[in-house]
């Protein structure tokens, strides 16, 4: 991992690096209000038509919370790094089966060696390029929720471990998954004392299999997928999104990746700041950037 301060000046890496707290925290309020408001569409006005709206509202919020959770991975959340390890964990993290602390160590390697065989995210990207027949497979693997089972299950079986003693699987399990359990007790005592508890399997779950499994994976894809190059400038990419689709394929402003990937320091507000400062120096002709998701899959799908 390279050290590109030298790209900007001194004062301007200080703007970049500033932590705004109350951002942060009106950012967690909003974003379980959202979802709050979710489930109280679907309560007072059930039908399809809100089944639909109420999930991908609900999907493009359990996404955040993983984006919102990766600045927590950074420190970026709060200045105080124990309320940003708190935060992160319990308002982002565990509530949808991650864990910001394992994360952090893993995700540091990724940094350290971007789309290398060293890389822990390179399984992501190095089925790309693909057909256009195999990558609607995997979107429907998402959409039908295979993928999403398969993820959680894979998260359950890592939890419990291997050739241990059953206490030792025991210990280990609630070890490694006391935080989504309180969590999502929390929410299902929610909504059970609100007298929808199955609204939990209905509006959390099956959006958390579906909608946000496919919002995850096209994520990983505008990111890293069918790019090269040996430095942060071309192995990973930025991707210009439309207003209408960054709600929720783009919160926080993750598609400025390549901005995040060279100043690892920049909070999520900070980053469009960052590209402005890059493209007033002319940088950004020698970045990897995509103008839509129209462009990205038209590098990562092969003409067979």
């Amino acid at each position: 991992m390279k050290d590109y301060n030298s790209l900007l000046s001194d004062q301007e890496i200080a703007i970049l690096r500033e932590k705004k707290d109350w951002i942060t925290t009106m950012t967690i309020f909003s974003m379980w209000a959202q979802v709050l408001f979710a489930f109280s569409l679907f309560i007072y006005l059930p039908n399809v038509i809100t089944f639909v709206v109420s999930s991908l509202i609900v999907a493009a919020k359990q996404f955040q919370m993983t984006v919102l959770m990766h600045d927590g991975a950074h420190g970026l959340m709060y200045k105080n790094r124990k309320l940003n390890d708190f935060t992160s964990q319990w308002f982002c993290a565990f509530p949808v089966m991650t864990d910001t602390l394992p994360y952090r160590k893993v995700h540091s390697q990724h940094h350290k060696h971007t789309e290398t065989d060293k890389d822990p995210d390179i399984g992501l990207t190095k089925a790309f390029p693909t057909t256009k027949a195999s990558l609607i497979r995997k979107f429907m693997r998402d959409l039908t929720g295979v993928a999403g089972l398969r993820r959680y299950f894979g998260a359950l079986k890592s939890a419990w471990g291997s050739n241990l003693s059953l206490t030792g699987h025991i210990s280990r399990f609630l070890n490694k998954m006391y935080g989504f359990f309180v969590t999502n007790f929390i929410l299902f005592i929610i909504l059970y004392l609100s007298g929808n508890p199955w609204l939990y399997l209905l509006l959390w779950w099956i959006p958390m299999i579906t909608l946000f499994s496919l919002f995850y994976r096209i994520r990983s894809i505008t990111e890293h997928s069918g790019v090269e190059g040996g430095n942060d400038f071309k192995n990973t990419r930025t991707t210009r999104v439309p207003w209408y689709l960054s709600y929720f394929l783009a919160p926080l402003n993750v598609n400025y990746h390549v901005e995040h990937h060279l100043f690892t320091f920049c909070p999520w507000y900070n980053l469009p700041i960052a590209h402005k400062m890059l493209r007033q120096r002319g940088y950004t002709s020698k970045m990897e950037i995509a103008d839509g998701y129209g462009e990205v899959f038209k590098k990562v799908i092969t003409a067979n």
